[in-house]
């Protein structure tokens, strides 16, 4: 049997193709914007020339290791343990501080000086000691709790404390 197919029906079929087709561009378009803001830089570290660069476009302030503290409540102190780099202790509190981190006074490490940098943490300050090794780019492997040896530092009020060596970037 054959229907005869009504105006309606061409009509109702053109509207279909016509959604259909407008649908399909836009989601080209969207694909293409989203494929486009990607490849410009949303992801703005895979441009920068170094990470202090790529630091700058983030307010790390508000970006927090889940479960650490805001930098602002955790108490840090650095020390030179450097065999002659005079200062490096004032700057990696200087860039610390610029981070929102409480630094207390600088101090120079006693004892042997160090070729490596290193930042220890009192009990429960794991999470924070890592973003602070990330700030000062110094490696999460030297990332350590803070045990019963001497390190040639201060601890008083700190949680965090940090021994910048010969290696230090900052």
């Amino acid at each position: 049997m054959i229907q005869s197919i009504e105006r309606h029906d061409i009509v109702n079929a053109a509207a279909l193709a016509a959604a259909l087709l407008l649908c399909g561009i836009l989601l080209l378009r969207w694909v293409g914007y989203l494929g486009d803001t990607v490849g410009d830089g949303l992801w703005q570290a895979e441009k920068a020339e170094s990470a202090e660069e790529a630091l700058k476009e983030i307010d790390v302030a508000s970006v927090f290791i889940n479960g650490s503290r805001p930098p602002n409540e955790v108490g840090v102190r650095v020390a030179n343990g450097s065999d002659g780099r005079n200062g490096l202790a004032a700057r990696g509190s200087e860039r610390l501080s610029s981070f929102g981190y409480g630094t207390l006074n600088p101090e120079n490490k006693i004892g042997d000086p160090a070729d490596d940098s290193f930042v220890y943490y009192t009990e429960g300050f794991v999470l924070d000691a890592r973003q602070v090794a990330a700030v000062l780019e110094i490696p999460e492997t030297n990332v350590v709790q803070l045990g019963v040896d001497d390190i040639g530092v201060t601890i008083d009020g700190a949680d965090v404390i940090v021994v910048l060596g010969t290696n230090a970037t900052v």
